[in-house]
């Protein structure tokens, strides 16, 4: 309801109080990954840019990377921008940077998503990272065709094969791993929506960890999965047989086992 009514007002001051003209003949493309549908912090952005001048194309949430590189190949933006508050899309990330790459086409990264400094960004190939949308109005404004990292952000190492093919087995064996850590924790039971959905946001931002090759991402999201009170999801003291369960299924990916393990190594110990 929040995010409906900002939306709204948004879209009342862009209505009543319009950009000017662009200054210029520079255009920017900007779109919310593949997946993520909190689109807000991108429609910002475009409301920014075009204050500042940019003819800006904005592609609205959840833009799968063979969209927008028909989009980029139709219409040749100067410069895409792509947003996401989620992690777990990191991949998608990943796939639109590359599409976007074959047009030689500079992509600008923001949001959430990409880590507090932006290593995450490196990591999946992007030119640059803005932590907000007047940083990313004055990147441009300096240099519109990139790079844009201010500095190197830390632990940033490029996805390589390995990160790929692993990440690929968790995305091709996700309903079944969800069964899996599901069983371990309720055998007894048919497994509740609520606890289905946790636990696809696990393997999703284990994914993601594993694509980027930096366990902080996962050990984060797993901190905060067992801080959070629903009835019938994930609890807390589920989550470390759930982690031993999904180390065991995927035993012959060994950077994920590694990952699992020493993200259960980390848990809180629960109160008794």
């Amino acid at each position: 309801m929040a995010t409906h009514i900002s939306e709204r007002v948004v879209a009342a001051v862009a209505r009543h109080a319009p950009a000017p003209p662009p200054t210029g003949a520079d255009t920017v493309a900007v779109a919310c990954l593949d997946g993520e549908w909190h689109g807000l912090p991108a429609r910002l952005l475009a409301e920014v840019l075009a204050r500042h001048g940019w003819r800006v194309e904005f592609l609205g949430a959840s833009v799968p990377a063979a969209q927008l590189a028909t989009h980029v190949h139709r219409a040749g933006p100067d410069v895409v921008a792509i947003s996401s508050s989620l992690a777990s899309r990191l991949p998608a990330a990943r796939r639109m940077v590359e599409a976007c790459r074959a047009t030689g086409t500079p992509v600008l990264a923001g949001g959430p998503a990409f880590g507090e400094d932006g290593r995450w960004a490196r990591a999946v190939g992007a030119d640059g990272w803005a932590p907000d949308a007047r940083a990313a109005a004055a990147m441009l404004a300096a240099d519109p065709e990139g790079p844009w990292f201010t500095e190197e952000p830390s632990d940033a190492t490029p996805v390589d094969r390995t990160a790929r093919e692993e990440q690929a087995v968790l995305h091709a064996r996700r309903a079944e791993l969800i069964r899996v850590a599901g069983t371990a924790v309720r055998r007894d039971e048919d497994i509740p929506d609520e606890l289905a959905d946790d636990l696809g946001h696990l393997v999703d931002f284990l994914a993601a960890a594993v694509f980027v090759d930096d366990p902080s991402l996962f050990d984060g999201f797993v901190r905060w999965v067992g801080s959070v009170a629903i009835p019938t999801g994930l609890r807390l003291d589920e989550v470390g047989p759930v982690l031993d369960a999904l180390a065991a299924a995927l035993a012959d990916s060994p950077r994920t086992a590694a990952l699992l393990r020493d993200a259960h190594g980390g848990l809180p110990t629960p109160v008794a």
